[in-house]
C-alpha cells in the first residue's frame, strides 16, 4: 500500500540493524517513520545524502541555465532540438499547447543581463542565437535561472539506504542525459526489489544489486556529458571546424549514428523495465 505524506520535510534518520527510523516535519510537528529501506531521491542538495555523511564531487562550469516556456511560430511536432552556440547549448523540448520548454545556457557573468531584457528583446536575442528553424518565437513565460555544475555522490549507498536521481548524480543538461539516467536508476531499483522474493528489502544483497547495476551506466554518462561540455565550451581557434566535421560525419555514417543514438538513449545494457520486459522472469507466468 502506497501512502503519500505531503507536504513534509525530511529532518534526520537513525539507522539500526533491522530498520531505519526516519524523522520528518509535517505541519510543524515531528513524525517518526520506520522503514526497511530508505531511498534518497531528494535532488542535488540531498538532505538524505547529507544525513548519511556521504561526500560529493562538485565541478563548476561557469555557466547558468535560463529556463522558460516559449511559443514558436511553427509547431514542434513532438520533436526536441538542441543547438550548440559559442555561449553554450540551447535546448527546446516539446510541451503541450504548441509550447516548448527552453533551456538556454549562458556564461554566468551574462545571465542577469539576459534575464532583465523585456520580453520582445529577449525573444529577438533568442531567435538570433537559435535561428529560425521553428520560425519566430512569439511568446515567453516567466524566466528563471540556475547555475550549472556536476555533483556526483562518492557512493550510492549507506546502511539500508540508497541514492537515486539527482541525489546520486546531478549533471549539466547538455544532450538531456540526466533525466534518462534517473529513470534507469528507478528501473534497476525496481528490478532489484522485485528479485528479493519477499525477503528484507533493505538487505545488503538488494543494495549491492542496485549499486552494481548502476555504476557502469552512471560512470559512462557522467563522463560523456562532461566531455561534451568541455568540447563545445572550448574556444580554441579551429576547434569549431573539427566539431562541425565530427557532427556531419556522424550523420553520414548510419551504423555509427545508430550506435551513438542507442548509447545516448541508454539502450545498451538497459534494465529490463527500460526494454518493456517484466521485472523478473517469474512475471511471465
Amino acid at each position: 500500500r502506497l501512502q503519500m505524506i505531503c507536504p513534509a520535510m525530511f529532518d534526520s534518520l537513525v539507522v539500526r540493524p533491522e530498520d531505519v527510523e526516519v524523522r520528518i516535519r509535517e505541519g510543524g510537528a515531528e513524525r517518526k517513520l520506520i522503514a526497511k529501506l530508505v531511498i534518497g531521491a531528494d535532488g542535488a542538495n540531498s538532505r538524505v545524502r547529507n544525513a548519511l555523511g556521504i561526500d560529493v564531487e562538485r565541478r563548476e562550469y561557469g555557466q547558468t541555465a535560463i529556463v522558460a516556456n516559449v511559443t514558436p511560430e511553427r509547431t514542434h511536432d513532438g520533436m526536441a532540438y538542441e543547438r550548440f552556440t559559442p555561449s553554450g547549448p540551447i535546448a527546446l523540448l516539446p510541451m503541450s499547447g504548441h509550447r516548448c520548454a527552453l533551456v538556454w545556457t549562458q556564461p554566468s557573468s551574462q545571465v542577469e543581463t539576459v534575464l532583465q531584457l523585456p520580453d520582445a528583446e529577449f525573444l529577438q536575442v533568442l531567435n538570433q542565437a537559435f535561428g529560425y528553424r521553428m520560425g519566430e518565437f512569439l511568446r515567453v513565460g516567466k524566466r528563471a535561472s540556475y547555475p550549472l555544475q556536476r555533483v556526483l555522490s562518492e557512493r550510492l549507498q549507506g546502511p539500508r539506504t540508497l541514492l537515486i536521481g539527482n541525489a546520486a548524480h546531478s549533471l549539466h543538461p547538455v544532450a538531456g542525459q540526466g533525466f534518462n539516467l534517473g529513470l534507469r536508476d528507478v528501473a534497476v531499483l525496481a528490478e532489484a526489489l522485485a528479485c528479493h522474493d519477499g525477503k528484507d528489502c533493505g538487505s545488503d544483497a538488494v543494495i549491492q544489486a542496485y549499486v552494481q547495476g548502476r555504476l557502469a551506466d552512471q560512470s559512462h554518462v557522467t563522463q560523456f556529458t562532461d566531455g561534451l561540455v568541455r568540447l563545445f565550451s572550448n574556444r580554441v581557434p579551429g576547434l569549431a571546424t573539427f566539431r562541425h566535421l565530427g557532427i556531419v560525419g556522424l550523420d553520414l555514417l548510419p551504423p555509427l549514428k545508430a550506435r551513438f543514438t542507442q548509447r545516448s538513449m541508454g539502450m545498451v545494457g538497459a534494465p529490463r523495465l527500460s526494454r518493456g520486459l517484466p521485472l523478473t522472469d517469474k512475471a511471465r507466468g
